[in-house]
């Protein structure tokens, strides 16, 4: 199944779920409507990023030719692949996405670094 299947599938599963929800609470307020639905649109939206950053080329950097692998913005010399690593971020929604990519080391200033992109 592709991304965009799964995030079709997502949204039809969450419009099913509000719809139910607002069912049973017919007196909701519309702030309460509003925070139900963006609570729901968060767990989507956190998906797609999660699934549109597992795209990057820099995933798995050591694989790329010299020119596109990244530099360190400090010296401006070329990373050296750290190997994968895991890192936890938080969305603007407070949802947690989890992704796995290189991380770059710097030879030169000795400093490690997540390569945006």
């Amino acid at each position: 199944m592709s991304k965009e299947e799964r995030w079709t599938e997502s949204f039809q599963e969450i419009g099913r779920e509000v719809s139910q929800w607002r069912e049973k609470e017919r007196k909701a307020t519309f702030n309460e409507i509003e925070n139900n639905v963006d609570g729901h649109l968060a767990q989507l939206r956190a998906q797609m990023i999660q699934d549109l950053v597992g795209e990057s080329e820099l995933v798995e950097f050591k694989e790329l030719e010299k020119e596109k692998r990244p530099k360190c913005p400090v010296c401006g010399r070329e990373l050296a692949s750290n190997g994968q690593q895991k890192r936890k971020l938080m969305t603007k929604h407070e949802q947690v996405i989890e992704i796995e990519r290189s991380k770059g080391y710097c030879r030169h200033c000795r400093v490690s670094y997540f390569p945006p992109g």
